[in-house]
This record gives C-alpha cells, structure tokens and sequence, in this order.
C-alpha cells in the first residue's frame, strides 16, 4: 500500500491538472478524493465511506447553508433588490459610489457576482470617464472585500466545518483583513479617481430607508449568524421570510420566479462540488495523509509559513474559486491550524489570505473574466494594479504570522 502522504501529493497533482484541461472543479475534486481512496483504503471500504460522507450532518449542513445563501442571492437579484441598492448608493456621491456599489451588491456571495455590480455601476464609470481597465478593477476589488469577514460567504462557511469551529470564530480572525483590504483598495483608488469629474451627494434619511429595504435580506442574515444562531438554522428561516415578503409585495411573484430561483439555489453542479470537497476532507482524514504529509515536511526542515502560503495560494491561482481553496487546502492544514483543540489564530489568518490572494489573481476567477469582458478591459492591465497590492497583503499577514511567533 502506497504512503497516504505520496497518495495526496498525486492527487493534489492530479487535480491541478484535471483543472488545467477544465474540468468542473467538483469533478476534479471528486476524482482527486478517488485517488487517495484507492491507493490508500481498502477497496470494499470506499462505497460505505462514499456513502456515509454524503448522509453525514456537517455535509447535509453546508448543503442547506449554500442551497439557501444561492437561492437569497438569485431572488434578490430576480426582484431588482440589488439594482435598487445601487441606485441607493449613487446618490451620495459618484466617487464613493462607485467603490460602494461593488461593495454593497458583495454582500450577496454569487457566481461571477461582479458582472452584476459592473452592470450597476457602468454608468457612473462613464460619468468618471474611468478607462475600461480601472473601472474593472475597482469594481472587482470592491466586490471581494467581505469574503473574509461575512458569514454568508461559502468559503468562510467551509472553513468553520473543515476546521470545527465556530462561525463567528472565524469571522473574528479574518475581519481585520477586511479593513485592510478596504483601506489599500481606497488608497488605490482615490489616485485613480481624483482628478475625474466628481457628482456630489448627500446622506439622507431617504437614503438609508431605502438601502434597508434593499438589504434586509442580507443585514438579517450577518447579524443572526453574528449573534450564535445556527446557521443551518438562519439561511432556510431567512429563505423563507424573504419569499414571504415578496409574496405580500408583489403578488406576481408567482411560481416560476420561484422556480428559477429555487433551480439556482439548488444547482447540482455546485451541490456536487460541496460534497466532493467534503468526501475529499473525509478521505484525508480516513486515511491519515494529512498527517503524514505534514509530519514528512517536518520532517525535511520545511518551515510552517511555507507551508501555510504555498498549499492555500497554489489551489487558490488553480480554481479561481474560493470554496474549492478551502476545502482541499485547510483539510491538510489542521494540524498547523486546529491542532489538539486550540486554535492558532495567525495560522488561519495567513492560509486563508493566502488561498484568497490565489484566488484574486487567477486567470480562472469567473469574476475577473466577466467584469474584464463586460467593460472590455486588458487583462494584463489590470493585473498591474491587483498583484502589487496582492504581494503587499501576503507580505503583511506574513510579517504579522512571525511577529506574533516570538
């Protein structure tokens, strides 16, 4: 029987290359977790593991975060709730506006997302007279600040199941970063926009009536998961009382908006990939590669930092997809991360950026490629603003992961 750590260097190698010939994350997920499982377990045993993964509660749990979290997103989206935010928005002022919009329609995690915000905030571009390459990327930027602090996001999801903690544990690690982010994306950003025509605005009670009736939704969501209600719990509840408003609302919200909705929420493709990430956690873990790879880079004097950066920022830049990091990297980060039931807070902080920072400079982001496409921007344009402020984060959280070992 092959060594489990040689067993998930080959099927980590394996995915990368399954994702080089495009294949759909979960598939290649799927097959990276056969892999381990055939070369490691014993073969009778594979169906039964398969099997009681699928039916075991955690994964059932993110089945019902995200199904639900997808199916808010669309029927916001379907019911012009995201549009009336950003018109919201515009009128304090097109400067800010144009950072907030992003912002706001982030709230809501969705697939290539930022084509909704750019859609939102095209005209206001045109009235900064912005080039296509800088209104791609602060509409990108912008549209990503909350994956590390909002509890709706997947992949902070993730990583509360794949590393057994709380929630709000997690958010309270990675919420510094998103002050960061906001800060070095406006630092950028204020070059870029102060010499363009600027439309003044003012805050008014108007104003703020109307983004809470846009975001309730979303606001409902942060700040019962904020409070310690189960998750599993907040996501179906707020469905439901999302439809149940709408239907009092708009009397026409009839099946078929549902429907297309509920077909979103409910899509197999990304139902598929949650249980292939999860089956492949379950697989390490049955088969005890996590730590004997980690134990074998010890073993070799490999430093732990390195280790924290490379696995998450490798499959971060190779999927594009924030979930797809989190759950193939953090599974063989436990023992750096949640080892014998402390947590190491700097730890986490350093492979999730870092997975984060793949994900925002990969060729594969489905929001980068749309945003691009949408405001006919180069791409190697806007790389030029994303990876200087991308290797000055990693630098940051790396700075701080050693201040804070000594």
């Amino acid at each position: 029987m092959l060594s489990p750590s040689i067993a998930l260097l080959i099927s980590i190698a394996g995915i990368l290359v399954l994702l080089r010939l495009k294949l759909h994350p979960g598939l290649a997920i799927f097959a990276g977790s056969l892999i381990v499982s055939l070369l490691v377990l014993p073969l009778n045993g594979i169906p039964a593991h398969m099997l009681t993964t699928l039916i075991d509660l955690p994964t059932l749990r993110l089945m019902i975060i995200v199904a639900s979290a997808m199916t808010i997103s669309s029927l916001m989206e379907e019911k012009g709730l995201l549009l009336r935010l950003a018109a919201a928005m515009e009128s304090i002022g097109s400067r800010l506006a144009i950072r907030v919009v992003p912002a706001v329609i982030g709230l809501v995690p969705m697939p290539g997302g930022a084509l909704v915000s750019a859609t939102a905030s095209r005209g206001l571009a045109e009235r900064l007279k912005l080039s296509p390459e800088r209104a791609t990327f602060i509409n990108y930027w912008f549209r990503h600040i909350w994956e590390f602090s909002v509890p709706i996001y997947p992949a902070i999801i993730l990583a509360s199941v794949v590393l057994s903690l709380p929630i709000i544990t997690v958010v309270k690690t990675l919420a510094p970063m998103t002050v960061l982010i906001v800060v070095l994306g406006s630092i950028v950003s204020y070059r870029m926009l102060r010499n363009t025509p600027e439309t003044k605005g003012r805050l008014s009670k108007g104003i703020a009536l109307d983004f809470f009736k846009a975001a309730w939704p979303i606001l409902l969501l942060i700040t019962l998961t904020l409070i310690g209600v189960e998750a599993m719990i907040v996501f179906p509840a707020t469905l439901f009382l999302l439809v149940l408003v709408l239907l009092a609302g708009q009397p026409m919200l009839r099946w078929p908006s549902l429907k297309k909705a509920l077909k979103y929420g409910l899509n197999p493709a990304v139902l598929f990939l949650l249980y292939a990430i999860m089956l492949y956690k379950a697989t390490i873990e049955s088969s005890g590669a996590a730590g004997m790879l980690i134990t074998d880079m010890q073993a070799i004097g490999l430093p732990a930092p390195v280790v924290l950066v490379a696995l998450p920022l490798l499959m971060g830049l190779a999927t594009g997809y924030s979930p797809a990091f989190a759950g193939v990297a953090l599974p063989l980060l436990v023992p750096y991360i949640a080892s014998g039931g402390e947590i190491n807070s700097y730890a986490l902080l350093l492979a999730y950026v870092s997975g984060m920072m793949g994900v925002l400079l990969s060729p594969l982001h489905l929001c980068l490629i749309l945003s691009a496409e949408y405001f006919k921007a180069s791409l190697s344009i806007v790389f030029r603003y994303l990876l200087p402020l991308a290797m000055l984060i990693e630098a940051i959280v790396i700075g701080a992961y050693y201040l804070m070992s000594f």
